[in-house]
């Protein structure tokens, strides 16, 4: 719940006009997608193979083309990447870029398993810090 109020008291707020960037993510994340296709080693063929293998793995019914991964990243195309799809594309290149396109007009940020592990000890670190911090004022009370 706490989470839920969150979200709608800081994301889905009125946004001032002119301030805030575009909820329309479509032209960051196919800049994202062709980002990611350069930048993973594999051809466009490779990538497209690969990701028609893990969409039969995963039950995805969806059939990746050459042609239709280029739609994708084709700024005047209107075709997107079906968010189904996103994960597969994600995995086989190796890049969070798309997603944190996708999520970054809400301010979020996507991270990867090593940095949450960081989040969460930054986190216990700071309540750990408070806790002594209380433990001195309880000592120093006592102690009057």
């Amino acid at each position: 719940m706490e989470s839920q109020q969150f979200f709608s008291d800081k994301l889905l707020g009125q946004r001032p006009l002119f301030s805030s960037p575009s909820l329309n993510p479509v032209s960051k994340v196919k800049a994202a997608i062709k980002q990611a296709i350069k930048g993973c080693g594999l051809s466009r063929e490779q990538i497209v193979d690969e990701m028609n293998r893990l969409a039969k793995i995963e039950n995805i019914h969806v059939k990746v083309s050459l042609s239709l991964l280029d739609k994708w990243v084709a700024q005047e195309a209107t075709h997107i990447i079906p968010w189904k799809v996103l994960p597969i594309f994600c995995r086989v290149t190796g890049s969070i870029l798309p997603l944190q396109a996708l999520v970054a007009p809400l301010g979020a940020t996507v991270i990867t398993g090593k940095d949450l592990k960081l989040l969460e000890w930054a986190k216990v670190e700071i309540k750990r810090r408070e806790l002594s911090r209380k433990t001195r004022q309880l000592l120093e009370e006592i102690r009057i």
